[in-house]
């Protein structure tokens, strides 16, 4: 992070006022973590849900700090450092700053948005648009309304292209946090059951999935999933619509052939390796694929791309542990993600083990969900299931009732059957899916093996 402004600049794009202070002071960045300011540096107080940062201002004072940026009444009394900024509320503030930097450059930036595959869509397009020059984007789960900021603040002059995750768990999230990244190109992956103890219902999932189109820049673009027949009928501008999908219908087209995969557009039909070749991979390549055109590559340019990109860790990654092979997908999970997961394991070698963790913050519909788990497990012919956390007892029960002949086992605590399935994994024959919600930390399975 470089911003090259000044103090007064600071603030004015803030919407603070400088209490102490120099105007013409450099500001190039500030820290927001107290334990690792240091000399000359500046604070940024923000309150989360869990920790609020006022309540460290005062200590930040042996650091020597430059200054702080901090809410006006929760100025502690006592001494300061050389300059304050004092602004209403500091998240507030930190997203206005992320918007006034945005607006400093013009570089082509995409949002991905939708309830699956956003980070993997994000991170293929990335390695697309990097064939184009540096690319800014968001690191990590930094795509919330905290992350989004601290990530458009990193763009710079050099960066012709950015694309950016945007998250969501609540009504409005979307909305809050494209406007401050302004996209001119939009990208919807997929619209499914996630977070609905907190989105209450498929509607809003839906509503705030497309906030995003609300806040596209003037002759932006709409990469939509053709294979959603709701994403199909929304009323934007044809002009401005590009689809992809599995259908002939779409714009860009995930082919499944006997000799391979192929993306096409138009009449032009490539072949593409990916790291991954599950078939709801295939998909984000399509949609990755499809955004690179509206960012105006060629198609071979996307494909180049895509089959240079790798897969973050713990998103559909691949690994060989003893000869075992491994995919490992527990960063997170809803119905949608399952049932893609349970799909790959079922295409693969046998014998097949699944270990499964609860699919979190599904609220009144977890049972339901968990329940219907149950086929797609016994489709996938495991040799055997482990399963784990307190909302997974219903795909157990449900196992039992309906398909006994699954090898299952169910445990609150994973770590109850944690050994039997090292030893499994250690013993070098089959494929293995580890799938569950981040909280579960399901990767812990795996931890030295």
């Amino acid at each position: 992070m470089k911003l090259g402004l000044d103090l007064e600049r600071l603030a004015d794009a803030a919407g603070g006022k400088l209490l102490a202070g120099d105007p013409r002071a450099a500001f190039d960045s500030f820290v927001l973590d107290s334990r690792s300011l240091k000399a000359g540096e500046y604070f940024w107080a923000l309150a989360g849900e869990k920790h609020d940062a006022h309540a460290f201002l005062a200590g930040t004072l042996k650091a020597s700090p430059a200054g702080w940026i901090c809410r006006e009444d929760r100025l502690p009394a006592g001494p300061r450092p050389p300059a304050v900024v004092a602004v209403k509320d500091t998240l507030k503030a930190l997203q206005a700053l992320a918007a006034f930097h945005r607006r400093r450059f013009s570089p082509v930036v995409a949002a991905v948005t939708g309830s699956n595959g956003k980070t993997t869509v994000k991170e293929m397009l990335r390695s697309i648009f990097a064939r184009g020059g540096p690319v800014c984007s968001n690191a990590g789960n930094f795509n919330n309304q905290f992350g989004l900021p601290l990530s458009l603040l990193e763009l710079g002059a050099e960066h012709r292209r950015a694309v950016f995750e945007l998250g969501a768990s609540r009504r409005g999230d979307v909305r809050e946090i494209a406007e401050l990244a302004a996209p001119d190109i939009a990208v919807v992956t997929t619209i499914a059951p996630e977070h609905l103890e907190f989105f209450g219902d498929m509607e809003a999932v839906f509503e705030t999935e497309t906030e995003v189109l609300d806040c596209l820049a003037p002759g932006g673009t709409f990469v939509y999933n053709a294979d959603d027949e709701r994403l199909r009928a929304l009323g934007v501008r044809p002009e401005t619509k590009l689809s992809f999908g599995t259908g002939p219908g779409a714009d860009a087209r995930a082919e499944s052939r006997a000799d391979g995969f192929y993306l096409a557009f138009r009449s032009r039909s490539l072949p593409v390796r990916l790291p991954s070749d599950a078939a709801h991979n295939r998909l984000n390549a399509a949609a990755a694929f499809a955004a690179a055109l509206a960012a105006g590559f060629s198609p071979q340019e996307a494909v180049d791309g895509l089959e240079a990109y790798s897969p973050p860790p713990m998103r559909m990654q691949e690994l060989t542990i003893a000869g075992s092979r491994v995919l490992l997908d527990a960063y997170n999970a809803n119905p949608q993600s399952m049932a893609a997961a349970l799909a790959a394991a079922a295409a693969a070698r046998s014998p097949r083990y699944l270990a499964l963790g609860d699919m979190k913050e599904l609220g009144r519909f977890s049972e339901k969900y968990h329940r219907e788990l149950a086929a797609l497990i016994s489709a996938a012919g495991p040799a055997k299931v482990f399963l784990g956390g307190p909302e997974m007892r219903a795909a157990a029960d449900e196992l039992a009732a309906r398909f006994p002949s699954v090898k299952t086992v169910h445990a609150d605590d994973p770590s109850v059957w944690r050994d039997e399935f090292r030893h499994l994994v250690s013993a070098g024959d089959g494929f293995f899916l580890v799938k569950a919600s981040r909280s579960m930390r399901f990767e812990n399975l795996l931890e030295g093996l």
